[in-house]
């Protein structure tokens, strides 16, 4: 019988708990975008509050980004020095961490706002060797692993998006050819470090053809997923919560590939996680929101054996850009 709070294996790493603490905005950057004392504070109560593993905030891939004024850069000239001080906080007690890279524009190769249709060959090996410096300077910063955002509509999603990729050469058609421009990057990757790929993907329109990439994802490379749900209301199905229909596909690509799965989505509540943990073949939930509320509720929970995170979803944190509570959590473990 699984539990939150099994020691359990993700990929080569000893985990302390099923759940994972996904980032999202780090806005509290001072103007020069270093790392403050607070943010540091943060990660450290984190990694000593029976976290399993903990994804960072966003940090860009480019610059002039439409969240880069909310998100770390991954070209900041201290970029490796600060991190490398952060993910060696986090070492002292035990925990992995990856870094979360992606970008929503495209502007390469002096082009700008270019569409999944337009981009040239130079532009896919610019994005590709921009990729790998990216993962080179994550692993010189100490990181675990790197989570590929290819999911919640970042670009690499609209290339692999059967609707938006309508290109005719080796990059468009079938679902293998969608995928292809992240295999590649993936592969690139672990040519060139010892990262741990983590995929954050999203479950289209077209489950079938969500499921298909997800299986090539994992047989090409990618050490574990993560199943977020797409953001556009018609992507979901009449009659059927989006919950429900993001626990049932994470189930299916659980029974369907070899790497951990992991399930994102609004999950708060002990009791609920446990079920479903037990219930299907998911192995791991990520949460972002009751960590933002109170980065030490994991320990409450072992202790008393239940909870539910009083986070009241009011979704402040993401919309104001940051990681920051506006009913911020008491409990000082």
């Amino acid at each position: 019988m699984k539990s939150i709070f099994d020691n359990t294996k993700f990929g080569r790493f000893n985990l302390k708990s099923r759940i994972i603490r996904s980032g999202l905005w780090e806005s509290e950057n001072e103007s020069q975008k270093n790392l403050t004392p607070k943010i540091f504070k943060r990660y450290e109560k984190f990694a000593k509050n029976n976290v399993g593993l903990i994804v960072t905030e966003l940090i860009s891939m480019y610059s002039h980004d439409r969240f880069s004024d909310y998100s770390h850069y991954i070209n900041y000239p201290y970029f490796i020095k600060e991190f490398k001080q952060l993910t060696d906080t986090v070492h002292e007690f035990d925990t992995p961490i990856f870094a979360q890279i992606g970008f929503i524009n495209c502007n390469v190769n002096g082009k700008q706002m270019m569409e999944v249709n337009d981009l040239t060959i130079e532009d896919i090996r610019k994005i590709q060797s921009d990729y790998v410096v990216a993962a080179k300077k994550v692993a010189f910063a100490g990181f675990d692993g790197i989570q590929l955002n290819v999911g919640n509509n970042y670009y690499l999603s609209r290339v692999m998006d059967p609707f938006e990729n309508q290109r005719q050469d080796n990059y468009g058609g079938n679902t293998y050819n969608r995928v292809r421009m992240v295999i590649e990057i993936i592969k690139l990757i672990k040519q060139t470090t010892d990262l741990h790929v983590h995929c954050r993907v999203n479950l289209y329109q077209d489950e079938n053809d969500s499921l298909e990439i997800c299986k090539i994802l994992a047989e090409n490379g990618a050490d574990s997923l993560q199943i977020t749900k797409f953001l556009s209301p018609q992507y979901f199905r009449k009659g059927q919560s989006n919950e429900n229909m993001l626990v049932d596909f994470a189930s299916k690509v659980a029974d369907s590939v070899q790497v951990p799965v992991v399930l994102g989505g609004g999950w708060s509540e002990m009791g609920s996680i446990q079920d479903l943990l037990n219930r299907t073949g998911i192995g791991f939930l990520s949460m972002y929101r009751s960590f933002v509320h109170d980065p030490c509720f994991l320990t409450k929970w072992k202790k008393d054996g239940h909870g539910q995170s009083k986070c009241r979803t009011c979704n402040n944190c993401y919309w104001k850009k940051s990681s920051v509570c506006l009913i911020e959590g008491n409990e000082t473990y």
